[in-house]
């Protein structure tokens, strides 16, 4: 291939939206319509969503928007904002406007830097199918048949020894851009900047204006292009490997995961505690995965720990962070506890002393808090970035039931049953802990709770947070009812999906046990039950479909999984959108892989592994997929971490084994 086509090729890596054709405002929904027209952009800037746009278009949709509720022109998401300039591709846009500057005299040296880092270039028909692996994941999150699989296969079908095309490595950068800022951060090069939006460490101020997007592109930017012909080849070359050494292990994990996902997988487990005698271990009350899947919680009745999560887990054992006690000491290990320097911390306002000793009853946790509630109505957050220090109490005038905090660590949402002075009855209410940053310090602070009382004096049973923290789903104990509510407006709740199933309510029943939205995808969602004949059901919401404030809509099934009984106590949904994984009341752990969630689809069923039983879904184990859905991550009650790992090797790698298959 002569430099030309090489050139072509890069240029079409280029090719992003840049101008808007047309806008429509919705006036019913009060959603967007946009066409926009993509070209070659110079200034590509990635979204929340993981799409890359030109930074001066989404400057045109934050002013003609509003500010808020920014929609993505690429997958359609809703109130996305702006991560960051991916850099790597701004190089690339530098480099090539020099090449167009003075083709004859870098054309040649151009051309064999690419040659001597070895990069397959396919042709443009193989290089535009890697460009549409994110649109298609967006529609198989909708529920869409699409090509995803195909595409998939086809981009990686190929030897992993052999190096890929340049669109696939840059998509690839663009995608784990907002990953790799936070460890970067810290970094004084200005191309290791924070992205937008996110507090700067060292800074009082946060992003997330177009000034600030400004100064952004302007600090990312003060790299000088060389004007020498020997300097400018040399930079494309260490360009290029920088970029080719930190994406292809990626690549290959990826193409390993398209082999092997969902029957062949490698299994770990580590112990966080020994056996006591030989016979009796430690068993924890209950446990909990952060977001990220960087640390793992879990909590005795009058003790918590947290241990981080490495990287390379199939080189490192997970290792204590910090600790901590009912009585509010925490420290490194549970020699060297301390209490906070203000011991106002420990008690909730207007709380004169603490009144006697309480257990630790439930755990959440985010990718910075631990929240722990429990006995006499009291709940404690501990700050994973300051060395798991007890930063806010709160005592409930109700008992607390169940509860958990948004991925993004800004809400903490609190199920309770209270009683009405006047009559007596019980009524169900959730009560919400709005979490700030403190502008001058960046410390938490919380604001006071509100409350807001559900149509139904049922009890809540569980609560569940969208992973974007833009819904709320819930259940209720004794009429097993299941209600979704929209977040949007944090200070004005609103009631979006009501439903409920006609299932056992005798002592051995549970009722319904989990609920769980599809990531970046509220028409879907998952409902597990423990109880006689009601195995789990996937619904379609039909959230998106609502016309009017006051519609509530009602949801359909789509798909009932009988093959895994009706004991099961959790689910957990892939961010890729295709799987299920759900445990049962044995400790059986199941992963079902069906692309569109449809009934008529074929899906494929695997027992992935065994672990510790558990009598209540309470005390059973925790699950969570890691962001890319390549392993799987499970936490019992015995302390002991799994790791099923989709992306090790090939099926017949010696350390991979199969899963039993089911269906």
């Amino acid at each position: 291939m002569n430099p030309d086509e090489i050139i072509n090729d890069i240029r079409q890596s280029l090719v992003l939206p840049k101008e808007i054709l047309s806008l429509h405002r919705n006036e019913i929904t009060d959603d967007y319509n946009i066409k926009v027209r993509s070209g070659l952009v110079d200034d590509s800037s990635m979204l929340s969503c993981g799409c890359c746009i030109s930074e001066n278009l989404y400057t045109k949709l934050q002013a003609l928007m509003g500010g808020s509720g920014i929609r993505c022109p690429n997958c359609q998401s809703v109130d996305v904002t702006m991560v960051g300039a991916v850099q790597p591709l701004r190089n690339i846009s530098s480099l090539l406007q020099l090449y167009q500057r003075n083709p004859r005299e870098s054309g040649n040296d151009f051309g064999q830097s690419i040659h001597s880092d070895k990069l397959t270039t396919d042709d443009s028909a193989t290089t535009h199918k890697s460009l549409l692996i994110p649109e298609n994941a967006s529609l198989a999150a909708t529920g869409i048949p699409s090509q995803y699989e195909s595409s998939r296969s086809e981009n990686f079908g190929r030897s992993p020894n052999k190096q890929y095309s340049l669109l696939s490595l840059f998509h690839a950068v663009a995608t784990r851009l907002n990953n790799e800022s936070l460890e970067n951060s810290s970094s004084t090069d200005p191309m290791n900047q924070p992205p937008v939006g996110m507090a700067l460490e060292g800074n009082d101020r946060e992003l997330g204006s177009a000034e600030d997007l400004k100064v952004l592109d302007n600090a990312s930017n003060t790299r000088t292009i060389p004007v020498s012909q020997d300097s400018a080849t040399g930079s494309i070359k260490n360009d290029l490997q920088n970029l080719t050494v930190s994406v292809s292990t990626n690549e290959e994990k990826e193409y390993y995961f398209a082999k092997c996902f969902p029957v062949y997988r490698r299994r770990t487990q580590f112990n966080t505690h020994q056996k006591f005698l030989k016979t009796k271990s430690k068993l924890f009350v209950n446990m909990a995965i952060s977001p990220d899947c960087t640390k793992f919680a879990l909590v005795t009745e009058h003790s918590w720990e947290v241990y981080d999560i490495p990287k390379e887990i199939s080189k490192q054992n997970p290792t204590l962070l910090f600790c901590g006690k009912s009585t509010g000491e925490y420290g490194p290990d549970f020699d060297n506890l301390r209490y906070p320097e203000d011991k106002q911390v420990l008690l909730s306002k207007g709380e004169k002393s603490q009144n006697g000793s309480w257990e630790h009853y439930y755990c959440k946790l985010s990718n910075d808090f631990l929240v722990i509630s429990g006995t006499k109505r009291r709940l404690r957050i501990f700050d994973l970035n300051q060395g798991g220090q007890p930063v806010y109490s709160y005592l409930s005038s109700f008992p607390i039931r169940c509860i958990d905090i948004d991925p993004n660590s800004n809400l903490l949402a609190c199920g309770i049953t209270g009683k009405d002075r006047n009559t007596g009855s019980e009524q169900a209410l959730i009560a919400f802990h709005s979490i700030t940053r403190n502008k001058v310090t960046s410390e938490p602070e919380f604001l006071s709770p509100f409350t807001i009382t559900l149509p139904y004096r049922d009890p809540i049973n569980t609560i569940q947070f969208s992973n974007d923290g833009l819904y709320l789903s819930c259940s209720t104990a004794l009429e097993s009812r299941f209600l979704v509510i929209s977040l949007r407006k944090v200070n004005e709740p609103r009631l979006v999906m009501k439903s409920l199933r006609s299932i056992d309510t005798s002592m051995e029943s549970e009722g319904i046990t989990d609920t769980k939205l599809f990531p970046g995808n509220p028409n879907l969602m998952c409902v597990t039950s423990m109880a006689f004949n009601s195995p789990p059901i996937v619904i379609n919401t039909k959230i998106q479909n609502m016309e009017g404030l006051q519609s509530v809509a009602q949801p359909t099934m789509l798909m009932r999984l009988d093959e895994l009984g009706s004991k099961i106590h959790k689910c957990e949904i892939s961010p890729r959108n295709d799987s299920i994984a759900f445990l049962e009341r044995n400790g059986s752990v199941y992963i079902i892989f069906a692309p569109t969630m449809m009934d008529n689809e074929k899906r494929r069923i695997v027992l992935v592994d065994m672990v510790a039983n558990a009598y209540r879904a309470k005390e059973s184990a925790a699950l969570r997929f890691s962001p890319d859905g390549h392993k799987l991550f499970v936490l019992d009650r015995k302390g002991i971490l799994y790791v099923e790992d989709f992306s090790y090797g090939l099926p017949q790698g010696h350390e991979v084994t199969k899963c039993k298959q089911i269906n």
